[in-house]
C-alpha cells in the first residue's frame, strides 16, 4: 500500500479545542507499522481529556482499521500481514515485567500514565512524542512495536467494531471480575456504553435477573438496555432501594457493578443492596478519597469488593466474537458517526451535550 507523506489528524489543542492538522506519516521500520484507521470509538475518558487543559494530542484509543504497513519483525510478532483488518488495544505494555508475564499487562507501568508520567498509551500520548500519531482521530495510527492487536472479521461494520474495547470491559467486569453466572441477580449502576456492555455479558452468562439504573435523562439508554437483555430498568432516586429489593427479595443482589460514579452515593447504595457474601465491582472512580462510606458493611456482610480497570486480551476476543455472532441488536449502541472535521461533536455527544441521545460515537476518517 502506497503511503502519503502526511495525513490528517483531529488534534486536541487545549481545553475543549480541537482542529484538523496535517501530521507527518512516519517511515516504517522492521518492528513497527501503520494502521489505516477505519473508525475510532469515543470513550468517556476522551470526554475527560477534552475538558482538561492538556498539551496537544490526538485522542482515540478504541481503534480499528487495516494494517497499511508493517515491518517483517512486527508482522511475525503480531501474527498479521499488510492488508489485514485488526482492532487495537490502548495498552503498550513492555512484555517482560511480572504483570505482562502473568497476562495482566493492563497494570504494566510502561503503559500506565497514572503511575508513570513517561508511559506510552494510544489516545493520550502527546503529539510532542514522536511520531505524534498516537490516537485514532486520524487517517493513520502509528503501530508501536509493543502494540496489542486482534484479528477482526470483515463482516463487522467499522463503527460497531470500534466498540470492541468497551464491550470487552463489560465482559471483564461482569464475568471475569464479577463472576456472574447462571441464575445470578445483577445490579448495574449507569446505562452508558460500559454499563450496557455489562448487561450483555450478564445475559450471555445466563444471569437470572439483570437490573440497571440511570438518571432521568438516561431514558433512551435505559430503553436500549431493555432491548439488550436487562429485565428491569430503574431511575436512580429515593425509591431505588425499594424497587430493587421488590424484585430480588430482602437479601439483595448477588453482584453489583458501579459504572456510573464511584462516589459516596453509589458505593453506599451498592454496599446496601448487595447480599451477604455477594460481590461488588467498582470500575468507576471519583479520583478522590470518599467520605462517609459505610466500610463496616463490607466486613459485616462478608462482601468481596473488587476494583476494576480496563480489559484483558480474552475479554476483547469475547467482544469481537459477540459482534461477529450477530445475536444482539448492538447497532442500537452505535448512535453517532462523525468525520475528522467534526470530531469534537462526537466527544460532546458522548458527554451528553448534543440534542440527540448518544451511547457510543465513532470518528470515521473517511467521512467528509
Amino acid at each position: 500500500m502506497s503511503l502519503p507523506a502526511t495525513c490528517r489528524a483531529a488534534v486536541m489543542t487545549g481545553r475543549r479545542q480541537m482542529e484538523v492538522r496535517e501530521l507527518p506519516v512516519p517511515a516504517v521500520s522492521a518492528d513497527d507499522g501503520l494502521l489505516m484507521v477505519e473508525a475510532a470509538g469515543v470513550c468517556g475518558a476522551d470526554v475527560g481529556f477534552f475538558n482538561q487543559d492538556l498539551s496537544p494530542r490526538v485522542l482515540g484509543h478504541e481503534n480499528v482499521g487495516i494494517v497499511a504497513a508493517a515491518g517483517p519483525l512486527a508482522q511475525d510478532r503480531w501474527g498479521v500481514r499488510e492488508g489485514d483488518r485488526v482492532a487495537i488495544e490502548e495498552y503498550l505494555p513492555c512484555g517482560h515485567c511480572d504483570f505482562c508475564r502473568s497476562g495482566e499487562y493492563r497494570s504494566c507501568l510502561e503503559s500506565d500514565a497514572s503511575a508513570n508520567p513517561n508511559a506510552l498509551r494510544f489516545g493520550s500520548t502527546p503529539v510532542a512524542v514522536p511520531p505524534a500519531l498516537w490516537g485514532g482521530y486520524a487517517d493513520y495510527l502509528y503501530l508501536h512495536p509493543r502494540s496489542v492487536l486482534h484479528p477482526l472479521p470483515s463482516s463487522i461494520p467499522a463503527s460497531l467494531a470500534s466498540m470492541a474495547l468497551p464491550l470487552g470491559n463489560g465482559y471483564q467486569w461482569a464475568y471475569l471480575d464479577g463472576r456472574v453466572g447462571p441464575g445470578d441477580s445483577v445490579l448495574i449502576f449507569g446505562p452508558g456504553q460500559q454499563g450496557l456492555a455489562c448487561v450483555l455479558a450478564a445475559r450471555e452468562a445466563g444471569a437470572g435477573t439483570i437490573i440497571i439504573s440511570g438518571l432521568e435523562r438516561d431514558a433512551a439508554r435505559l430503553a436500549v438496555a431493555a432491548k439488550l437483555g436487562a429485565h428491569h430498568t430503574f431511575v436512580t432516586g429515593p425509591d431505588l432501594r425499594e424497587q430493587v429489593l421488590s424484585v430480588v427479595g430482602a437479601d439483595g443482589v448477588d453482584l453489583t457493578i458501579d459504572t456510573a460514579a464511584g462516589n459516596e452515593q453509589t458505593v453506599n447504595q451498592a454496599l446496601d443492596l448487595t447480599r451477604k457474601r455477594g460481590r461488588l465491582v467498582i470500575p468507576a472512580a471519583t479520583r478522590r478519597p470518599l467520605e462517609g462510606v459505610d466500610f463496616y458493611k463490607i466486613t459485616r456482610k462478608h462482601l468481596t469488593v473488587a476494583g476494576a480497570r480496563g480489559h484483558s486480551y480474552a475479554a476483547v476476543e469475547w467482544a469481537i466474537g459477540l459482534m461477529a455472532g450477530g445475536r444482539h441488536p448492538l447497532d442500537l449502541m452505535t448512535s453517532l458517526e462523525r468525520g475528522l472535521p467534526d470530531a469534537a461533536d462526537a466527544v460532546l455527544g458522548t458527554a451528553g451535550e448534543l440534542d440527540v441521545p448518544v451511547i457510543h460515537a465513532a470518528i470515521v476518517p473517511s467521512l467528509a
